[in-house]
């Protein structure tokens, strides 16, 4: 990613990350005076959608430093380390918020729904709303897996504000449990959040192989070179949003050094340019004949 790229990133992720803790700022303010749990989930939910633009902020950042003795494969790694531990904050979030939920709806307490509250509410949504399109748009643009990842968590948030106003609306028809129960289900959408990310994460943290369009994408790009050339044992790897490849390239056994050299780094740029992300391509060259004698 470019210098330029990264800069406009770290913008978009800059104003979703100020959206999104204004969002959790007027959802809890409203939500203690209202006394409402749905509304404190709600605003624990944008918590972690401002904690997920803080992670791609980070994760863009280092993105940038070059690889080093101790990392090798560069640093984008650290920015899932972090979003595992944020997961498990989500989850545990969860869990408390679920258990105050299930008090209240014992102890039958109805919050004092105002029209303030529900104001504060859809102010909010509207503020997510925008965030949401804003960052998908400039993601598109940019070709940014963050961009596109943090929309998505920012749009589950305004679909929770949904969950707490139609919770308003069952408590006003004099529903008394709708408030836990809209408080459960915005927990179940903070919950579905924190285990897409924590499923990505993890994949990227155990080298999750590339995807079989990337594979035949690169085995028919080097094969469509030559009749005389051949990919075998084409393996490859994800690290963040790069991919790494290694693989076996047969070449006439007679063919001086310089010349395979020079098929191996055509044959490079070619790759970069039609797999999005590759990062590195480790090319090992064996000659014609032994691969007919295998």
């Amino acid at each position: 990613m470019t210098e330029r790229r990264v800069d406009t990133v770290q913008r978009t992720l800059f104003i979703a990350l100020i959206g999104n803790f204004l969002s959790f700022t007027i959802k809890i303010f409203f939500g203690f005076l209202a006394n409402s749990i749905a509304m404190i989930a709600d605003a624990v939910h944008s918590a972690f959608d401002s904690l997920s633009s803080i992670i791609g902020l980070y994760g863009n950042k280092v993105s940038l430093k070059p690889p080093d003795l101790e990392h090798p494969y560069g640093h984008r790694k650290f920015e899932q380390i972090a979003a595992v531990a944020i997961t498990i904050m989500m989850f545990v979030a969860c869990f408390n918020i679920v258990h105050e939920a299930i008090e209240r709806a014992i102890a039958n307490i109805v919050p004092n729904i105002t029209l303030y509250a529900v104001t504060s509410m859809i102010a909010s949504m509207i503020i997510s709303l925008s965030i949401s399109i804003y960052e998908r748009r400039i993601g598109k643009i940019t070709g940014s897996v963050i961009l596109k990842a943090d929309a998505f968590h920012t749009f589950t948030d305004v679909l929770a504000s949904v969950v707490v106003i139609v919770g308003f609306i069952g408590i006003r028809m004099g529903i008394g449990y709708a408030d836990p129960f809209a408080a459960a289900i915005v927990c179940l959408l903070i919950a579905f959040v924190g285990y897409s990310i924590f499923r990505q994460s993890t994949e990227t943290l155990v080298d999750r192989g590339i995807t079989l369009e990337a594979l035949s994408k690169i085995k028919s790009t080097v094969n469509g070179m030559s009749k005389e050339i051949e990919c075998h044992s084409v393996r490859g790897k994800t690290v963040g949003d790069k991919i790494y490849v290694d693989m076996h390239v047969t070449l006439k056994g007679d063919m001086p050094v310089e010349k395979a050299h020079e098929v191996t780094e055509i044959l490079e740029e070619k790759l970069k340019e039609t797999v999005g992300g590759l990062e590195e391509v480790i090319i090992h060259v064996e000659p014609e004949d032994k691969r007919k004698k295998r």
